[in-house]
């Protein structure tokens, strides 16, 4: 019985890069990797994301990054912020009626939720020069190239992170932007070589801007969750895999996030902006119903769900990994306590569990359970507890 029950992952899009307004990837000149797009951004292009979540029915993660919305020259005279630390001037080649429709079309959509992601995306000398693109991070200057370190990677002083947040936010403000920001995604990952004990003076500048939830590259395994100063941290990755800077991806010629029996299973799509736009801005909303198509496939995977929004995937991220679950003749015993206690302002007091369709539930103690979704081969049921003991008898 227990191979037929399952508490399901919520898979949740991160579409990392949203923001800029030059596609082009300028490591070659020591400038930021950008999205990599051979075009530069328009309003088409947040309409595009704002149709494919409408599609799913998802708030996406939008991680964006402001630099090139510096309307103010808030950034000249700032050493380590950009690459023209004295002579910055994007207030002259801001192309300012482009950048009020693509405003609109972001700030309109029900669908994108930014996610802080920095300012220029890296981090440069004193005479602009490229050191990193991990904006909170640094190496040792004979370390080799801005992607290509040779050195240990140091965490930024929390004091120039706090700066970096208080600039993010200061060109935030400028334009009106009125989002909740929840979540945080660092630039370019989380060094591998840093340690969850390392990174507190960034998790502490997180927790000042009251962000909740942390989605980044950083442990290499698909599906990590942990705590790490309150925040809750999940790890990028399932088996779908798209190059960073690739555009007119089709989502029917993707790999499954997931297949049935995996030992670990993804929350985070890891993905990029380009990845859901085309070369000719025109045919954007051509892959909308594909993308549509690939998530109904996903939810055809037993152990997969498709999550509503960030605070969606992570509720059922802390119950898929702090429960405990039980079987015995007709009855399934699911052990919330754990999960319902290790982060309150994470959970919602409801998770969703995955039953084959050999297994009818008769009847619940310690809550109440309805069906969610049906699939061709088990159920999703939702279940709101209010015992941390859950009995689901079977017919």
């Amino acid at each position: 019985m227990k191979n037929s029950i399952i508490l399901p992952s919520a898979i949740q899009i991160c579409v990392d890069d949203v923001g800029w307004f030059t596609g082009e990837d300028a490591r070659y000149a020591g400038k930021p990797s950008r999205t990599g797009m051979v075009r530069n951004h328009v309003p088409e292009d947040y309409i595009a994301l704002n149709e494919i979540g409408k599609a799913i029915g998802q708030k996406l993660i939008c991680p964006i990054v402001l630099g090139e919305w510096d309307k103010d020259n808030l950034l000249r005279g700032e050493i380590g912020i950009t690459y023209q630390p004295n002579t910055w001037d994007r207030a002259s080649t801001l192309n300012m009626k482009l950048a009020e429709k693509c405003f609109e079309a972001a700030e309109s959509s029900e669908f994108i939720e930014y996610a802080y992601h920095g300012v220029l995306h890296g981090n440069y000398d004193e005479k602009g020069r490229q050191i990193t693109e991990e904006e909170c991070f640094t190496y040792p200057a004979d370390s080799g190239k801005s992607y290509f370190h040779t050195g240990k990677a140091t965490v930024q002083p929390e004091e120039e992170i706090a700066h970096r947040f208080e600039l993010f936010y200061k060109i935030y403000d400028s334009w009106g932007f009125k989002k909740k920001i929840r979540t945080h995604t660092a630039p370019n990952s989380v060094p591998r070589t840093i340690t969850s004990e390392e990174v507190l003076p960034l998790a502490h500048v997180i927790n000042k801007h009251n962000i909740s939830y942390w989605v980044n590259g950083w442990k290499g395994i698909n599906g990590h969750m942990e705590f790490i100063d309150g925040i809750l941290y999940m790890e990028k990755g399932t088996n779908t895999k798209i190059p960073w800077n690739a555009c007119d991806v089709d989502p029917l010629l993707l790999a499954d996030c997931a297949k049935e029996g995996d030992e670990r299973l993804g929350t985070i799509i890891n993905s990029h902006w380009p990845n859901y736009l085309r070369f000719h801005k025109e045919h954007n909303l051509e892959r909308v119903e594909n993308w549509k198509k690939f998530f109904e496939r996903q939810s055809e995977i037993f152990g997969l769900m498709v999550s509503k929004d960030v605070a969606f995937a992570g509720n059922q991220c802390i119950y898929r990994n702090y429960s405990k679950i039980e079987t015995e003749k007709n009855v399934i015993k699911i052990d919330v306590t754990n999960a319902a206690t290790i982060s309150p302002k994470h959970t919602f007091g409801e998770f969703y569990v995955s039953l084959k369709n050999n297994l009818v539930p008769k009847e619940i103690k310690g809550g109440t359970f309805e069906v969610y979704e049906t699939h061709k081969e088990f159920k999703t049921y939702k279940i709101k507890h209010t015992e941390n003991i859950v009995e689901i008898t079977l017919y």
